[in-house]
This record gives structure tokens, sequence and C-alpha cells, in this order.
């Protein structure tokens, strides 16, 4: 089973780490179920629901790596959809405001290449048996900083077109966190890189663990 830090009485109901149907991981399911809600009504310009879906869609981010830490219940399925449900959150959403011309593309450019360059590390990672990196802190602070700032540059477009002022402060927040995006990113893969069997390493000996970043 997967470890809890300072479990407490009650509250905890640890299951495998091979565990598939779990509190948590439908709480992830439901974020990618929101994700198409969100790109259908961004296409459909409606605007204030999509705005509630994003938000739904933040608040499942926060509970379900919540919950999977205090109840015991982090597994290996949660590993993997918890961050592939933020990648694909991220992506629907800066490709879908780029396109409503809310946020510029080069933003857009820069946001994607990280979960490429991540993408392409967890693919080579998972074929020689090197489990995902655990989320870090610098990670979810990058993350809840473009859930805030990317939402705001959408809403000051949409809600207060005059207030150019609200629009710069979203894009400049969102490219601040670009940067701890991009800083956490290369800390998943310095991760991966330190847990992957080298080729020329004896086949009894395992590369240390590095904690990630955060």
């Amino acid at each position: 089973m997967e470890a809890i830090e300072h479990p407490q009485s009650g509250h905890v109901h640890p299951v495998p780490a091979t565990a598939v149907w779990t509190i948590p991981n439908a709480i992830s399911a439901v974020r990618l179920v929101l994700i198409v809600v969100f790109g259908t009504l961004l296409a459909a310009e409606r605007d204030a629901w999509a705005i509630v879906a994003l938000a739904a869609a933040g608040i499942t981010d926060f509970l379900d790596g919540f919950l999977a830490r205090r109840w015991g219940q982090v597994t290996r399925l949660g590993r993997l959809l918890d961050p592939a449900a933020d990648r694909l959150l991220t992506a629907a959403v800066v490709l879908g405001l780029a396109f409503r011309d809310v946020i510029p593309w080069w933003l857009v450019a820069v946001l994607l290449a990280r979960d490429v360059m991540v993408g392409v590390g967890l693919l080579i990672a998972h074929h020689h048996h090197v489990e995902s990196p655990q989320v870090t802190f610098v990670g979810k602070v990058a993350t809840a900083m473009l859930y805030l700032f990317l939402p705001l540059a959408y809403l000051a477009v949409v809600a207060f077109p005059s207030w150019g002022i609200v629009s710069a402060i979203a894009v400049a927040g969102a490219s601040a966190a670009s940067v701890l995006y991009w800083y956490s990113g290369i800390g998943y893969i310095r991760d991966l890189r330190a847990r992957t069997p080298r080729r020329d390493a004896p086949q009894d000996v395992r590369p240390d663990d590095v904690t990630g970043l955060g």
C-alpha cells in the first residue's frame, strides 16, 4: 500500500497502490469531463457557463490530490490521471483563449512546449518501468497561478473589455506562472532521468532517487 504522511485517525482509508476505483481517481475523471464541457461552452461563446466549468475543474484539481493524501488513496493510476488531467485542462484553456484572442500565441507555445517535454520524458520513463514523479509544490503553485491568471484574462476581455490594465496584469501573471511551470517541468525530467536505469550501468545497481523540486 502507498504510505501517507501524518495520517489522522478516522480520516485514513488506505487502499492498494494498484486500486482503480477510488474517490480521488473519480474526481480526476470528472475533471476530464469538465475539460470537454469547458471547451464546448467556450467555442459556443457561452462565457459565463464556461467560467463556471473552469472554476469547477480547478476545485477538482485541489480535491483529488488532497483527498488521496489524506485518505491514503495515492494510487499508480492516480499518479498518471491527475497530472494528465492537469495538462489537458491547461492545453484546452490556453488554446481556447488564444483562439478567442484573449492571450497571445507565444504564451501558448511556451506552455505547450513544456508539456510536450514532460510528456516525452514520461513516455521514455514508463518504457523503462519508471513510475511518474510526485507532483511538486512548485508545480502545484505554477498550475494554481495559471488557473488564476488565465481566467482573469478571459474575464478582462469578456466582462471588462475597457479595462485594458486588467488584461495586461493577467497576461503578466500567466507569464510569471509559465516560468515556474518550466522550472517544475525541468525538475520532473531530472527526477525521471535519475531513476531511469542507464544502459551501461550494472543490472544490480539502481540510480539514487531524487526528491524533485518543491
